[in-house]
């Protein structure tokens, strides 16, 4: 074989491999993106958990239940929302919200701060399957919690 005959070779196995290159950037971008947002959400939760902790806003009483007053309650859910005890605009995570945030005293001055973050990937939820049965779900839940004592 000589050179002319090879000319065109290398656009036909650029094009076979093109697709497959793509798929692993793609996939290498998107659990980078899983583990810093992970990263974030376990952050942020730890914050709100020193916030309750160190402030002193959880102190157990003579009884050993720990007296978490609803604005204490969303002062801590807005520094994990926002950064700040303030409401803010936009979270700091996009697609969470207070709904996804549990806060509870477990006993013996204990105080869990839990939350449930629905995660999605950038293009979409769902990948199709192109007739061959039900689209497949690419969204998942990050679920992170964090336990004080009640200073």
């Amino acid at each position: 074989m000589n050179f002319k005959e090879q000319k065109g070779i290398a656009i036909v196995e650029f094009t076979l491999v093109l697709p497959v290159m793509l798929l692993l950037i793609y996939a290498t971008a998107e659990f980078g993106r899983v583990l810093y947002q992970y990263n974030l959400l376990t952050q942020l939760t730890r914050d709100a958990g020193r916030y309750i902790s160190l402030a002193g806003h959880a102190i157990p009483d003579t009884t050993g239940v720990v007296d978490l007053t609803d604005e204490i309650k969303t002062e801590t859910k807005n520094i994990l929302l926002y950064g700040t005890r303030f409401s803010g605009s936009t979270p700091l995570l996009d697609g969470l919200n207070i709904a996804d945030i549990s806060i509870t005293e477990v006993g013996a001055g204990i105080v869990v701060i839990s939350v449930s973050y629905d995660w999605s990937p950038i293009v979409g939820d769902f990948m199709p399957t192109f007739g061959f049965g039900a689209a497949i779900d690419l969204s998942f839940n990050l679920n992170t919690a964090y336990a004080v004592r009640a200073i």
